[in-house]
Formats: C-alpha cells, structure tokens, sequence
C-alpha cells in the first residue's frame, strides 16, 4: 500500500516522463486513490485531427468558420475576404465553392481530418457545401443543422378600426 507522499511522487515522476513506473501501477494507483476522470493518470491522447465547421449561408454572403473541439476559432473566411463585392457576386456558386475551398486548403494545412459540420441559413450554398467538403478529402463525422425556426412568429398588427 502506498502513501500520499509516495503516490504524489509517483505522480510527479509520471508527469515529468520518467518512465519508472510500470503499466500495472497505474490501475492500482487510481484504484488506491480514485479521483475524478480528469485527474486520472491515464495517458489520453487529445484529439488534435478534428475540429469543427460552421457554415453560416444567407442569400447575399456565406460565412464558414474552423474551430477546434473546444469551440475557440482557428480561422474564418468568407465571400467578402476571397475578394468577391457586391452581394450578387457574393452569393453564386463559385464564390460558395472557392470560400470552401480556401478553408478546406488550411483545415488540411493545419492536420484537420475530421470535421463536424454546422450548418445555419437556407440557401443554395448549403447543397455546395457537402460536396466540397467532400471533394477536399474530409471526412464527415456528424452535420448539425442550427437553422433557426420561430416557434409563433412575431405578434400580429392590431386590426384596423374604422
């Protein structure tokens, strides 16, 4: 049976790397002194080859965003930033493709193989967007759609008197 002081030495030595302490010690350290998942001496590798894309498509513009599983923004690209003006120009197919594209190229520069998808806004771009993704070579691991659908709508004009 091991102390405090010798568990949290352990401990200190497994953090540092030094690769003294043998695989079987590890269940009896987290049996002996059981802790939350997060404190576990268990060697978790991160999943640092996924992340997230939120594609935000309306009819004058599209906006895709990359972020990492914990939410915070990696790189973001739009219509407007690929040198498309006016929102006629801003909203046909090849300024969808070539904004997803871009992002796809810097998703692979960055080692993103996996990705969720977030899709919010009804119009064409949302068809274009699976199948550029898909042309990129990533692999979909789940789509979410965020449109946003009003439960009742605004409240109705009073009728007219008269």
């Amino acid at each position: 049976m091991l102390s405090l002081k010798e568990y949290y030495q352990q401990r200190r030595d497994l953090l540092k790397g030094n690769k003294g302490l043998q695989p079987q010690m590890h269940d009896e350290l987290n049996q002996l002194f059981p802790k939350h998942e997060k404190d576990q001496i268990v060697s978790k590798k991160p999943f640092k080859n996924r992340g997230i894309v939120y594609v935000h498509a309306s009819l004058t513009n599209t906006i895709v965003v990359l972020t990492d599983l914990k939410g915070k923004t990696k790189y973001v690209r739009s219509a407007g930033l690929c040198g498309f003006q006016g929102k006629k120009k801003r909203s046909t197919k090849f300024a969808i493709i070539s904004t997803l594209e871009t992002l796809a190229d810097i998703a692979k520069d960055r080692r993103y193989t996996e990705v969720f998808l977030c899709l919010r806004g009804v119009s064409r771009a949302r068809r274009h967007v699976l199948k550029c993704l898909k042309e990129k070579g990533l692999k979909l691991l789940g789509i979410w759609d965020m449109t946003p659908n009003p439960h009742n709508g605004c409240r109705p004009k009073k009728m007219r008197r008269g």
